[in-house]
């Protein structure tokens, strides 16, 4: 959704040197350059890291040493906390004093997928906006006139990817996306209309290929998260998956599917721990018919 973006452009009209504030980042100056290139002295990026890829009390601590030291180059120095997969207690608490009383020429950036990640204590000490996706349309748009695809071609893209604009335009990788969708919806009707050979059939291609596994996981869960908000009378859901959908919602209860989205993404996060695929795939399946009641 460009969380990520906005972040960087953010910090690059911090640290842009134009004379014109109105014009920052003015992409042309020697600080706007260097923010572009990741250089920038004055604009740290704190991510996660380890088995979890949360960010840690170490890291944080790490900010703490460095917030008191003058900006190197720029009016004020930025801190970028890209938080995908949470932020520990530990470490959100060591925070709380630095942003309650930052020291001058100081800012801090959050992006989360949900403010819930983020401690109420953080919460209630910084400004918060939300970002929302573009409809596919609207992508599809941006990434026609971006790139110089066909209208068609760009709609299809944006139906692929739901609108993300990013995944949108690095598309293209081996076939991964479109190979993905196909199999994350074998794998979901294998799961509600199918046998269990049927399912390990369908999900067969997962086993070695680690990057395909975790897209094709993210996927099936969006399947399941579309069903949710079907049982629930939301129409809100891609048109390319709306099918599926619909036969999910059908043949599966409210609770069965929560349940499966939370099993969807505890199993993505195993590929990163290095696991056997073999037995993770066979895992996953078995774990999702159990859990679908077959």
């Amino acid at each position: 959704m460009g969380k990520r973006t906005l972040a960087r452009q953010v910090a690059r009209a911090v640290v842009c040197r134009c004379a014109d504030r109105e014009a920052a980042p003015c992409g042309v100056c020697p600080a706007c350059i260097r923010s572009a290139a990741g250089s920038h002295p004055d604009i740290r990026a704190i991510t996660g890291s380890g088995a979890s890829n949360s960010i840690s009390a170490e890291s944080v601590e790490q900010v703490i040493s460095d917030a008191y030291k003058r900006p190197e180059e720029a009016d004020a120095r930025v801190y970028l906390f890209f938080i995908e997969n949470g932020i520990s207690d530990a470490a959100q608490n060591k925070l709380l004093k630095l942003i309650e009383e930052p020291p001058p020429g100081v800012i801090f950036i959050f992006t989360a997928p949900s403010a819930d990640l983020l401690l109420p204590t953080i919460r209630s000490r910084v400004q918060t906006f939300a970002v929302h996706a573009p409809s596919e349309r609207e992508a599809a748009a941006y990434v026609a006139q971006k790139t110089g695809v066909s209208e068609q071609e760009a709609l299809a893209l944006a139906a692929l990817h739901r609108g993300n604009i990013g995944r949108m335009l690095s598309d293209g990788e081996n076939g991964r996306a479109a190979k993905a969708a196909q199999l994350a919806q074998d794998v979901a009707l294998a799961l509600c209309e199918g046998t269990e050979h049927d399912l390990l059939a369908a999900s067969a291609p997962l086993i070695k290929d680690k990057p395909l596994f975790s897209e094709t996981a993210e996927r099936i869960g969006l399947l399941f998260r579309d069903a949710c908000m079907l049982k629930n009378n939301v129409q809100a859901v891609s048109a390319a998956t709306a099918d599926v959908a619909q036969r999910l919602s059908r043949r599966l209860s409210l609770r069965q599917l929560m349940d499966l989205c939370a099993l969807t993404a505890q199993y993505a996060g195993y590929v990163k721990r290095n696991a056997n695929m073999a037995l993770l795939v066979t895992a996953f399946c078995a774990k999702m018919r159990e859990t679908a009641g077959r």
